[in-house]
């Protein structure tokens, strides 16, 4: 398949937030608490809050339903004092019609080169059950750390948010 991975700019954001509300949906998830603007902002802004990599097939390769922007990846800094700087890898999705065909994995891929060439000594993700997925990400050399080491990803949000900041000195 024919593709290129690379930065979104401002007016690929259409197309980003339609795959994050397909990924949504696939995963059977909340709705979506964040809008198109929101992460516009975060993408966008002067610092950027977080990064993102789209994969792109050309025009005469373009979808069934008239799309080029067939994958994306969201991804975060973050910091492990066990190992130093690291990736948070967040949404990843592939459009079904273009999975099996090394999108997925020249999108992972980009992403490590990016955390390597930032300094960063690991990948982080946390997902639903998503088999395929945890799969696809044990093929490529991933550890899940809930089994091996028996840590737990826990998430604070919402009114625990709210409870905690209101209790802060």
């Amino acid at each position: 398949m024919d593709f290129s991975i690379r930065p979104p700019k401002p007016e690929d954001l259409k197309d980003v937030f339609r795959m994050v509300t397909e990924l949504s949906l696939l995963g059977k998830s909340p709705e979506l608490e964040i809008s198109s603007e929101e992460l516009g902002q975060d993408l966008f802004c002067e610092t950027p809050f977080l990064q993102c990599l789209i994969a792109e097939v050309p025009e005469h390769c373009k979808t069934h339903k008239g799309q080029t922007a067939v994958a994306y990846t969201l991804f975060t800094n973050a910091y492990c004092t066990w190992n130093g700087r690291a990736v948070h890898l967040g949404d990843f999705y592939v459009m079904p019609e273009c999975r099996g065909k090394g999108v997925g994995k020249a999108l992972l891929s980009t992403v490590a080169k990016v955390g390597k060439e930032q300094h960063c000594a690991i990948m982080l993700t946390e997902m639903r059950e998503n088999t395929p997925l945890i799969d696809f990400y044990i093929a490529k050399g991933a550890e899940d750390l809930k089994v091996t080491e028996r840590r737990h990803f826990l998430c604070f949000d919402g009114d625990a948010v709210d409870k905690l900041a209101q209790e802060a000195p």
